[in-house]
């Protein structure tokens, strides 16, 4: 059999996960996906294929790959893996991006038909313990949700009348709103007879979510060392979606205290014209132990960057000001930064903020709380 082939069959076996002891394999979850979702997920596939072979034969060259193959008498594709697997960290990191972007993709696909799925076996098992088919207790969830009033048709058009003020938008009609109040009554009816069975169908989740390696060497850590969960943020002091995360991330402290580490990197965007200084001034503020405080400050004053006084800023975050001084008029602050942004590409980032918890990629700030609980969940 072709090793390809094999090795795609193979993959399509693995199980995902099990509910009610029956497991869910890649396979059931390309089965979930439209025509054209599963062919995008069979060419994002062999798109990460493609890139691993060119990263392994940039860091071994073509005919060392195949001396070694020869050598070993195995297939090429065996030692594309192995040498993908151990020596992935000494790729090029512009390569290293390109397959940790394509992995996150793949990775997203899986999960979403994953979640998908489990919904509907759940589903099934709430219908089974009513003694109805799930096509009958869906009728019933229907005809059992409450009409739709005036009250309810009003509340949504004074909330889309002031979502128009603020965007511009044009409010839709009552035809619309009801359809929309209708089907929430309905899908939260429907949640919540699939939270009902949960306990009992025992979901669980055995997706490997991609995982990444960051060297938090150069970090500045907020928490202990050997936190469980270790959370790496690739931040920019001119984003406002980075400033916005800090809320979130103060959020989880909170919640988790010393089970929770946080490890911040510079990754200023080429496209923030006045994100750079901020963050040489920050890894100036580093090298006196005072990184927090002072991104503390840089935030309160995101609106003066194109005019900043890092000096001042260094002062009333309690820096050292002649040190701090001293230490912008060399390369340091630049090394540490270029250092920080070389670790970003590696590890796959792409904008700001990103974050790395424990190895997993998050790219949406929205999502972080939901992952930093699933690895919370895992460590204990």
């Amino acid at each position: 059999m072709n090793p390809l082939l094999f090795a795609l069959a193979l993959l399509a076996s693995q199980v995902v996960a099990v509910v009610n002891g029956k497991p869910i394999t890649r396979e059931d979850l390309d089965a979930v996906l439209s025509k054209g979702g599963s062919q995008e997920y069979h060419d994002s596939i062999a798109d990460l294929r493609d890139y691993e072979h060119a990263s392994v034969r940039d860091f071994l060259g073509r005919q060392a790959l195949e001396r070694m193959a020869k050598e070993m008498n195995l297939p090429p594709d065996s030692i594309y893996a192995r040498i993908a697997t151990s020596d992935f960290d000494k790729f090029d990191p512009n390569l290293r991006n390109r397959i940790q972007q394509q992995r996150e993709r793949i990775y997203k696909t899986e999960r979403a038909a994953l979640d998908e799925l489990v919904q509907a076996r759940l589903f099934e098992t709430a219908a089974k313990a009513k003694g109805m088919t799930t096509e009958q207790l869906k009728r019933s969830i229907e005809n059992q949700a409450p009409a739709v009033t005036k009250s309810d048709l009003d509340f949504i058009k004074a909330y889309e009348n002031v979502k128009l003020t603020a965007s511009a938008t044009i409010a839709p009609g009552d035809g619309r709103l009801e359809a929309a109040i209708r089907g929430a009554r309905i899908e939260q009816a429907r949640a919540q007879l699939i939270a009902g069975v949960t306990p009992i169908a025992k979901p669980e989740n055995l997706l490997p979510a991609p995982r990444v390696q960051v060297s938090t060497a150069n970090a500045s850590l907020v928490g202990p060392a050997n936190a469980p969960v270790r959370v790496v943020i690739f931040t920019d002091f001119e984003c406002p979606y980075c400033r916005e995360s800090e809320m979130t991330l103060k959020t989880l402290r909170e919640k988790y205290g010393d089970r929770l580490a946080l490890y911040y990197l510079n990754y200023p965007l080429p496209t923030h014209e006045h994100a750079m200084p901020a963050a040489h001034a920050a890894a100036a503020a580093a090298a006196q132990g005072k990184y927090m405080a002072y991104h503390d400050v840089l935030f309160s004053h995101q609106q003066d960057l194109a005019h900043p006084d890092f000096g001042a800023w260094a002062t009333a975050a309690g820096l050292d000001r002649a040190a701090f001084d001293r230490a912008m008029q060399t390369d340091a602050p630049k090394r540490r930064v270029d250092a920080d942004i070389r670790e970003g590409v590696a590890a796959g980032v792409s904008g700001t903020p990103t974050f790395v918890v424990n190895g997993r990629l998050v790219v949406e700030n929205e999502a972080l709380s939901q992952i930093v609980d699933e690895e919370m969940a895992a460590a204990k």
